[in-house]
């Protein structure tokens, strides 16, 4: 047998541990980089043992989110995979440790594109939530609040204290943010739910109303699409990417104020109430037609995403 003698390469994943979306993205982009032909590590941040440990040196960097400028000399190539809505201007000096900047969505692309010279549209991807032995309901409404503070959750609890007569919302969010009461019609999780359990209630539940004020990308909205869901998003960029007329509904917005380097945008309250309404009298084949596109929009995203990241990293390292 031939030895080539080559080693493979590592790619260093920075980004801080939160519970939630810089953990998934994590994972995500770690299992894209089998594509890559490189060994994925994902070190702590900080800390003396790791710092000193030789595992904690590789070939290419990937911060995510924001940029850790502790970690230059740990890596040949630095790349950022940034969050336009959380990336504050005080710190645009980090971005000149950065090579390339790796964008999840065309948006992105457009904002990074003024504070840097290398600037490259990937895409992104969710974690695949399919239970394909549970039965989608498309007359059940399913809210994923977590822990964000951005994802409208007031607006859409004042519209079904205002109708009563809409079906019953499932409401999951976390204990620290959920309202002291909600209406009647309103099944609340506010404490802690196995992963088994929400995700059968992502499957379970056949539209899922995501009015986000702001994304970097959109898990929760990308997740119910992978469920066959309708998915409702505010129609601003980056959400409006993700979904599109046919696959999903989108919410007219009425105003819009500056969040660091992206935009908080307020889905119109009319106009929510109005696409609500529509999903509630629309014939369940016409919203089982929309979660079919969604869903076949998910499988071809996420492999058009492996193949440009892998085509990106492998050119630009």
């Amino acid at each position: 047998m031939r030895d080539t003698g080559r080693r493979m390469k590592k790619a260093l994943i920075l980004g801080r541990s939160n519970g939630v979306g810089l953990d998934r993205d994590a994972s995500l982009v770690a299992d894209a980089l089998t594509g890559t032909g490189m060994e994925a590590v994902v070190p702590p941040l900080r800390g003396v043992g790791a710092w000193l440990s030789p595992r904690c040196r590789g070939d290419v960097a990937i911060h995510l989110e924001r940029v850790a400028p502790w970690w230059k000399w740990k890596a040949r190539c630095h790349f950022l995979i940034p969050n336009q809505e959380r990336f504050p201007r005080r710190l645009l000096g980090t971005l000149g440790m950065i090579d390339h900047v790796l964008c999840k969505s065309r948006h992105a692309a457009e904002v990074f594109s003024k504070h840097h010279s290398s600037v490259h549209y990937m895409g992104f991807t969710s974690e695949d939530r399919m239970l394909p032995h549970v039965e989608r309901d498309y007359g059940r409404f399913f809210h994923l609040a977590g822990r964000s503070t951005l994802k409208n959750t007031e607006l859409i609890l004042e519209l079904w204290r205002d109708h009563p007569e809409w079906p019953e919302l499932t409401l999951v969010q976390h204990p620290d943010n959920a309202p002291s009461s909600v209406p009647r019609n309103v099944r609340l999780f506010d404490q802690y739910l196995p992963d088994e359990h929400l995700r059968e209630l992502q499957n379970s539940h056949g539209v899922h109303l995501c009015p986000s004020l702001s994304e970097g990308w959109g898990h929760y909205i990308v997740e119910a699409m992978s469920c066959r869901a309708v998915a409702v998003v505010t129609d601003a960029p980056p959400m409006n990417e993700l979904v599109a007329p046919g696959r999903g509904m989108t919410v007219r917005v009425d105003r819009s104020e500056p969040r660091h380097l992206g935009w908080n945008f307020h889905a119109a309250r009319e106009a929510l109430e109005g696409a609500i309404q529509y999903l509630v009298d629309a014939p369940p084949d016409e919203k089982r037609t929309m979660g079919d596109r969604a869903r076949l929009w998910f499988e071809e995203n996420s492999v058009a995403f492996r193949s440009r990241f892998a085509e990106l990293v492998g050119r630009l390292a």
